[in-house]
């Protein structure tokens, strides 16, 4: 029988497994140093969010920075209908969120990581980092599915290249006069929200941005929309009596308008169209990224040396899945979709060839 080793037991290497046991495929191995699906665990707040809505290919494919175009062929062969139906048939049933995630009706991520691994049966999980090709010489075909630097570093011994990983999906940190921004608090804008942190700033839009830019050298600037400019004259012509910067606070949090506004207490009668037209946006100058907030890493092997089955192309008893490719997406499941339609396309080629 033909040997499989999965090096990695993150969710693309486990779902990898799931999908060669549902094709007859049961001489596999699996090697992970850490606790498998471990990285499951926090998706979705520890709900685990694990995709999102999705009818059409190229419009869920936009959702991703890195790997947009390469992953139409991997849709089409394994997309979010197949993903929920996959998850059905070994007792994960799930629910679709007012804002398109789906997610398990047990709101757990540790009971799908337990439902997971159970539907691996006899299939054991060996506590082994595995770190050079040599270890792996008595398999036929090797899926590197861990996304660390020791996947890395496995694939480069198989002769492929790795696009520089990088921080995306995370918090971003300011320049020196970040401390002036009132921590804890939200700022709400036409684009999104913005919390602001102990050294910078993070939340759901600061990351899109933060993998949008994953690439790009710092210091850079970011400019955002703050206050509608039609809204604010109104106002500040209706309360001629009031303080701009009471006005002001209607729109964005009091804390934060003390600490923008030069004219706080001025009258609105004395306000000009300048000091208006200076509230329309708000710009940030990133010095780096926060790694605490770090979520997924832009970067991984060169997608052109993948196939479309995500075989090597340099080797081809070598496969890959999930993170360890240069690709990554946005917030919202896109990142485990990723790992599972990449993981069945592995384990399909695999069957067809076994």
């Amino acid at each position: 029988m033909k040997k499989i080793a999965i090096v990695g037991a993150g969710p693309s290497g486990v779902y990898c497994a799931l999908c060669l046991l549902s094709f007859g495929i049961k001489n596999i191995e699996i090697f992970e140093k850490n606790s498998p699906l471990s990285t499951l665990l926090p998706t979705g707040g520890g709900r685990c969010n694990l995709t999102h809505r999705g009818d059409d290919i190229k419009e869920f494919a936009k959702n991703y920075p890195r790997g947009e175009k390469f992953l139409y062929s991997i849709f089409s062969k394994h997309f979010v209908g197949d993903t929920l139906e996959f998850f059905s048939k070994i007792g994960i049933e799930t629910y679709i969120h007012e804002d398109e995630r789906y997610f398990p009706k047990s709101n757990s991520s540790s009971d799908m990581r337990k439902k997971m691994l159970n539907a691996l049966c006899d299939i054991k999980i060996k506590k082994q980092n595995i770190t050079s090709k040599d270890e792996l010489k008595e398999y036929d075909f090797i899926v590197i599915s861990t996304g660390s630097k020791g996947g890395y570093k496995l694939a480069c011994d198989f002769g492929h290249s790795i696009v520089e990983p990088k921080p995306a999906l995370c918090g971003l940190k300011l320049s020196n006069n970040s401390s002036k921004y009132p921590q804890g608090v939200v700022l709400k804008t036409k684009d999104g929200d913005v919390l602001f942190t102990k050294d910078g700033i993070s939340g759901p839009l600061i990351y899109k941005i933060s993998s949008l830019r994953a690439r790009e050298p710092f210091p850079y600037k970011i400019t955002l929309s703050l206050i509608d400019e039609d809204k604010l004259t109104r106002e500040v012509k209706n309360n001629p009596k009031k303080s701009f910067g009471n006005v002001v606070s209607g729109f964005i949090p009091k804390s934060l308008a003390h600490v923008i506004l030069k004219n706080y207490d001025k009258q609105c009668a004395n306000v000009s169209k300048k000091e208006i037209e200076e509230l329309k946006i708000i710009t940030f100058e990133v010095v780096s990224t926060d790694n605490k907030g770090e979520i997924v890493t832009s970067g991984g092997v060169n997608l052109k040396e993948i196939d479309k089955d995500c075989r090597s192309k340099l080797e081809p008893r070598v496969f890959f899945c999930g993170e360890v490719m240069d690709i990554d997406g946005f917030c919202g499941g896109y990142n485990l979709q990723n790992s599972w339609s990449s993981a069945y396309c592995a384990a399909k080629k695999i069957s067809e060839i076994i």
